[in-house]
């Protein structure tokens, strides 16, 4: 774990800076069928990760659509957030990894989504789902907690057990949605 900074020193000043992982809880009657599906064969009911960047910027990819890079303000009370902090380099090279892939278009495959976690499928690198996408992320940044996941058999729950095993973990969702009461 990264040590704690006393004084007037912060993470920032020596060159870390913070990322979000964005776990949605689907606890609504209405909620897409996928998505409770998901939810329900994961140890933590999740059906969905983003990441997001210390600018607001979020990355991800919903079903039957393309890969979004894009502000987010995370204020539904759905949203279970866990964030940690990295090197300058390894945000850089996430935050730059997620542009490319929005601007390359890269689309949603159900089929990868459903056959990645229980087969390994891999398939071509153009279609993908959101917890591969994010896992694949991470690991372009060499974040720690998801260096040994195979991305193509992540799902949002693998991540977040991942990330709660973590020593990176500096706050999540309470303190986090405190402060956007507050701006």
């Amino acid at each position: 774990m990264n040590s704690i900074i006393s004084g007037s020193t912060t993470t920032r000043d020596l060159g870390w800076k913070s990322v979000r992982l964005c776990f949605y809880e689907p606890r609504g009657e209405n909620e897409p069928w996928i998505n409770q599906i998901v939810a329900y064969f994961g140890k933590h009911y999740v059906s969905h990760v983003e990441i997001q960047f210390e600018d607001e910027m979020a990355a991800s990819i919903y079903a039957e659509d393309e890969v979004f890079f894009r502000k987010r303000s995370y204020s539904n009370p759905c949203y279970r957030i866990k964030a940690f902090t990295v090197s300058a380099k390894s945000y850089d090279l996430m935050y730059k990894f997620c542009e490319s892939a929005a601007t390359r278009h890269v689309g949603f495959s159900n089929f990868r989504m459903v056959c990645g976690p229980l087969l390994g499928y891999r398939g071509s690198s153009d279609r993908t789902f959101c917890s591969e996408f994010v896992t694949h992320t991470l690991q372009v940044g060499g974040v720690p907690f998801a260096m040994k996941t195979d991305a193509y058999r992540a799902t949002p729950s693998v991540l977040l057990e991942r990330i709660n095993r973590s020593e990176t973990v500096c706050f999540d969702t309470t303190a986090f949605k405190l402060g956007l009461a507050f701006k």
